[in-house]
Parts: structure tokens; C-alpha cells; sequence
């Protein structure tokens, strides 16, 4: 399988699983590429393909963010896994 139409199930995968609302934006140059990105509409990433491109696809935040979350502990008075944040969309 293509790694474009990797890539763009694995988008489509990660709308369906986000709050927010995501579309992937193809740009294609040609009918063969096109054909390529329309063709992602017939994979199905499993759960564990899904995760693996998510592990290798991550990228550090690096300063300030990391710095921040190492005292979040600190700030917030307790532990920060028992804050609930609100999800708040950005449009």
C-alpha cells in the first residue's frame, strides 16, 4: 500500500477519534496521484497500526513545554493527573 494513502487513513483515523473536527487537504498534481489519495479510502488501519504511526509520528515539545509539565505537580498544589481539564475546540 502507498505510504500517501497511509498517511491520509491515518488522518481520517485520527478525525474520527479527535474532538475536533480534522480534514485531511490533498493536493494532487495529477490523476495518478489523485487516484492514490482517493484509493485511502479503502484502508482500515487497525488499532495497533494506528498507534504504532502515532508513537513514530510524535514529535517533542521541547521548551517551555516540557519545563511546564515537569512542575505541573508543583502548580497545580496535588497531582496533575487528577485535574480534569475542559476541552475547548479551536475553530
Amino acid at each position: 500500500m502507498p505510504p500517501t494513502q497511509v498517511a491520509v487513513a491515518r488522518v481520517r483515523e485520527r478525525a474520527t477519534r479527535s474532538v475536533a473536527t480534522l480534514v485531511p487537504i490533498i493536493g494532487p498534481r495529477n490523476l495518478s496521484q489523485l487516484d492514490s489519495y482517493l484509493g485511502a479510502l479503502d484502508v482500515q488501519l487497525t488499532d495497533e497500526q494506528y498507534t504504532r504511526l502515532t508513537e513514530v509520528s510524535a514529535v517533542p515539545l521541547g521548551t517551555p513545554h516540557e519545563g511546564i509539565a515537569a512542575s505541573l505537580d508543583r502548580l497545580q498544589g496535588g497531582t496533575a493527573d487528577r485535574l480534569i481539564a475542559p476541552v475547548v475546540p479551536v475553530a
